[in-house]
């Protein structure tokens, strides 16, 4: 339909070719109805895709109804969820995504509801480098000190050396992958984001790692030093939803509910098979840390009560040979 003589043809709609992140990658303008898409020149929109046969479809609009019909062809296209099969027709709302052999398209007309503006946040500069220097500088010696009180305290300087490139060579790589992951989603190397999460997270683990048992040495809660693992497990869980959502910071909310389910559902099988393994909930039986004795607070535990404790574990495990013992002897008989 033209405007007029020397005046541009009506637009009426135009049909987006999507990307694989659904993003309109070329608008295609829409004039007259009916509209035919396929490899063939004569069509009013031509695809390059192996896949589409020459004339694969036809897009037309009648009292307003929009639909495609599609034509001889042996793939068919998708709709949302559906299939459509040769000759076969169905309507198209708005904002639907038409897949007609591995191309995606989605018809916008001129009389849709247009989404209101969304509020532009702008991106954050990436971290400096003496920021990013700096935790990766504690990162590392947290790890150091961790093994030189684990391991061996007396032990070379130089012999530590294969830990702390180790510990940076396998941050850069995790931080790498993550960031290899941002180029493909959101066409942005990120590394610099990534390696400040990286670094954050670690060392708030190993802060947690290493508080906790601390914190229950120093006032008696044995139960801290007991769930340290799991407060560790959640800083770690955190820190890949983080660079989840830096990768994808439009299902934020999705990854959140997903990564919240199945760190529970990792915590119940591990406190699970904790209690079928050992009859309790925790591997741990004792605080795991030993602090300097001023940093105790709690009282002292007498001797007796260490005694009553020794005498009333011994009977329970007197009793748990005998059980596994006649369950043996069970199994010796059948």
């Amino acid at each position: 339909m033209d405007g007029g003589a020397g005046s541009e043809p009506l637009k009426l709609a135009v049909v987006e070719i999507l990307d694989r992140d659904g993003h309109s990658r070329q608008a295609i303008p829409v004039s007259r109805w009916p509209v035919t898409i396929g490899r063939a020149v004569d069509c009013d929109i031509v695809l390059d895709d192996p896949y589409v046969a020459a004339h694969h479809a036809t897009l037309d609009e009648t009292h307003g109804v929009l639909a495609v019909q599609v034509g001889e062809t042996v793939n068919g296209a998708m709709l949302l969820s559906r299939r459509l099969r040769s000759n076969e027709r169905a309507d198209l709302n708005s904002e639907d995504v038409l897949q007609v052999g591995a191309t995606r398209l989605r018809v916008r007309r001129a009389a849709d509801v247009i989404a209101p503006e969304r509020q532009f946040t702008h991106e954050q500069a990436p971290p400096p480098f003496l920021l990013l220097a700096a935790l990766v500088g504690v990162f590392a010696l947290l790890n150091l000190a961790e093994r030189w009180i684990t391991v061996d305290p007396g032990g070379r300087v130089i012999d530590y050396l294969p830990t702390m490139l180790g510990t940076l060579l396998g941050l850069a790589i995790w931080c790498g992958c993550w960031a290899l992951g941002s180029r493909l989603f959101r066409h942005r190397f990120d590394y610099g984001r990534h390696l400040r999460i990286a670094s954050s997270y670690f060392i708030a683990t190993s802060i947690v790692a290493v508080a906790l048992p601390v914190l229950a040495y120093s006032l008696g809660w044995a139960f801290l030093s007991r769930i340290s693992g799991i407060v560790a497990g959640a800083v770690l869980w955190a820190m890949v939803f983080a660079h989840m959502s830096l990768m994808l910071p439009s299902r934020r909310q999705f990854l959140a509910i997903g990564m919240s389910m199945l760190f529970v559902a990792a915590t119940g099988l591990y406190l699970t098979r904790n209690y079928q393994t050992n009859h309790r909930l925790f591997s741990e039986l004792y605080v795991s840390a030993l602090a300097p004795p001023v940093l105790r607070v709690a009282s002292p535990v007498p001797t007796s009560r260490f005694i009553d404790d020794a005498r009333n574990l011994k009977a329970t495990l007197d009793a748990r040979v005998k059980d596994d013992d006649a369950s043996a002897g069970t199994d010796d008989d059948e």
